[in-house]
């Protein structure tokens, strides 16, 4: 036992010292924990909205205003905008000293997208150029349309237990909680400012072996709110911003608790998180850990750096599996576009002993509607396993997660 605080005394002390050398105190190479590898996903840039025009059409009679692209299609502010974050994660791993300032990266930099949606694969793409800038570097994938399962496996032999969910729901609270009760009012003045409004109270949750369906208000004020932010994000004219009725980010707040709600019962709750992000997880740890993979995505030795292109589902699953959330000061959307999850392992250069780290990175919401790379920011997210702490043992969070992962699902 004394050993193990000694060793946590030494992690605490470097992680101090290495604080200091990032703001410009002087430090030997040697004292200081070394950044060794980092996997993570980041979601996609600003898209269309997914919805076709008829459940728009449902939802509002108002006019919506009109988007550059198709349905679910990445724009070219949304790739902008996945560059703007990427660069400056390449940026900060130069600086920490994980990638070269020069050259092509060659085997150490992979980026795996979704290969279903085309703005996963054309955000994969501005991703792998953004981390090896003038290298013709290219995101790696499925065939074009395939379902991959490290983005989402449900169904044959990857099930829900119902049982389980219908405990792990009631012990959520109720469905529209306050916060989101509210954001389904003001959602609702939005959407139908001559009535009738929307009712919370007809919000439903129907969950099966191979679902989670949310329907109702609050499904659509979710849906509603994170529109909204995503033409401001889009930089769309503040009057086309919910019709000019939440054209700023603190207009925008409220109105995302709904947003914030569904999503914790269809993707962030644990026992969902776990069936969903299996295989993401499983491959993360894995990878961390030194374990080779021959399978898509192929991981071999030398890789520093491992991303996935894919979508805000994704970054909720890993909060639910790893037990972690977080806020973003000046952008309301924990999951907004182009926000990266990122699990950093770092070496004692003493004992050999690995840990990780957790950064989650992020624009702004103004920074990413002015495409300003001072937006851009990293926020360190202490892991359940080490509260407190800026690191933990890489073993202690592979005991907590790996087991729990449900065999049948992932890649």
């Amino acid at each position: 036992m004394a050993g193990t605080w000694e060793a946590a005394g030494r992690w605490r002390l470097r992680a101090g010292l290495l604080a200091m050398a990032l703001l410009g105190g002087a430090l030997p190479a040697s004292a200081a924990p070394v950044l060794e590898q980092v996997v993570l996903v980041q979601r996609h840039g600003v898209r269309a909205p997914t919805q076709s025009a008829d459940i728009l059409a449902r939802w509002t009679t108002r006019a919506w205003p009109s988007w550059p692209v198709g349905a679910g299609e990445l724009t070219d502010k949304g790739a902008q905008v996945v560059a703007l974050i990427a660069t400056a994660m390449r940026n900060h791993y130069v600086q920490a000293g994980l990638l070269a300032a020069q050259g092509c990266p060659g085997q150490a930099v992979l980026v795996w997208s979704d290969a279903r949606d085309e703005r996963t694969r054309r955000s994969g793409r501005m991703m792998a150029q953004s981390f090896a800038p003038g290298c013709n570097a290219d995101v790696t994938h499925l065939p074009d349309g395939a379902r991959d399962p490290l983005f989402r496996r449900v169904g044959k032999a990857c099930r829900y237990d119902p049982a389980e969910l219908s405990r792990a729901v009631k012990a959520s609270g109720p469905l529209v909680d306050p916060a989101s009760a509210r954001a389904i009012a003001d959602v609702s003045a939005i959407l139908r400012p001559q009535g009738p409004p929307l009712d919370p109270e007809a919000s439903r949750l129907q969950v099966s072996d191979k679902s989670i369906r949310l329907s109702g208000p609050l499904a659509i004020a979710a849906a509603s709110a994170e529109i909204f932010l995503l033409q401001y994000a889009q930089g769309l004219p503040a009057e086309d911003v919910a019709w000019g009725q939440a054209a700023s980010p603190a207009a925008l707040k409220p109105v995302l608790a709904a947003r914030d709600r569904a999503v914790w019962f269809a993707r962030q709750m644990p026992v969902v998180a776990r069936v969903q992000g299996a295989g993401m997880a499983r491959v993360m740890l894995e990878t961390l850990s030194g374990q080779p993979r021959a399978t898509a995505p192929a991981v071999g030795a030398g890789l520093k750096l491992l991303a996935f292109a894919g979508h805000d589902d994704n970054l909720s699953n890993m909060a639910g599996i790893f037990g972690v959330d977080w806020s973003l000061p000046g952008q309301p959307d924990k999951t907004a576009p182009a926000t990266a999850f990122a699990l950093e392992r770092w070496r004692d250069p003493e004992t050999g002993a690995d840990s990780l780290s957790l950064r989650i990175w992020y624009a702004e919401l103004q920074g990413m509607r002015a495409l300003d790379p001072a937006s851009v920011h990293a926020v360190s997210v202490p892991l359940p396993d080490c509260p407190g702490e800026a690191f933990c043992p890489l073993q202690t969070v592979r005991a907590r997660i790996l087991p729990d992962l449900p065999a049948g699902c992932g890649g």
